[in-house]
């Protein structure tokens, strides 16, 4: 999953904590109200649109819920439509950024994911690492990015890596 999906998704969560869907008393049903009781994807344009803002390409999509039915069901039952297809993505990543999570709460729920998404720069400001290592895009957007001490142990693998003092001084835009 990359990281415009899962930012998407986490977002998706947050609406739904807000409107009260999520709550603590229905915490085994958050994956449920979240990314299954209603689809999340309507009408073939809109889905073609999602798998391109999302750099997805539909055999690759197709492949994901394909391995994904076939390990957890048995055999492989969506649709093959966009609108299946994304939806059924949709539950699948819903699942993996739900369980990321291990709370006991819907306020810690929402305080992790809030967490997850402050900007680059208040990230940059908050850490107490020297470096912060990234990969950016074709457009130079940065796409994944950890903060270490480590040198020895990012510098293979991120493309690029700044200290932190210069990333303090300098707009780096963050997706995700």
């Amino acid at each position: 999953m990359n990281n415009t999906i899962k930012t998407e998704l986490q977002k998706h969560i947050l609406d739904y904590i807000n409107d009260g869907v999520l709550t603590n008393d229905n915490q085994e049903e958050w994956h449920f109200y979240a990314f299954n009781e209603a689809y999340y994807i309507v009408y073939h344009s809109v889905a073609i649109e999602w798998l391109k803002k999302h750099n997805l390409d539909t055999f690759e999509a197709i492949d994901i819920v394909k391995e994904y039915e076939e390990d957890n069901f048995g055999e492989f039952n969506t649709k093959i439509s966009p609108e299946s297809i994304v939806n059924m993505l949709v539950y699948i990543y819903g699942e993996e950024v739900l369980y990321s999570y291990d709370v006991e709460t819907v306020e810690e729920l929402e305080s992790l994911i809030l967490n997850d998404l402050s900007t680059f720069d208040e990230k940059v400001e908050k850490t107490d690492k020297d470096f912060v290592f990234f990969n950016t895009d074709e457009f130079g957007t940065i796409i994944e990015h950890t903060f270490s001490n480590d040198y020895k142990r990012y510098k293979n693998k991120y493309d690029k890596f700044l200290s932190i003092e210069k990333a303090r001084n300098i707009k780096i835009n963050l997706v995700g």
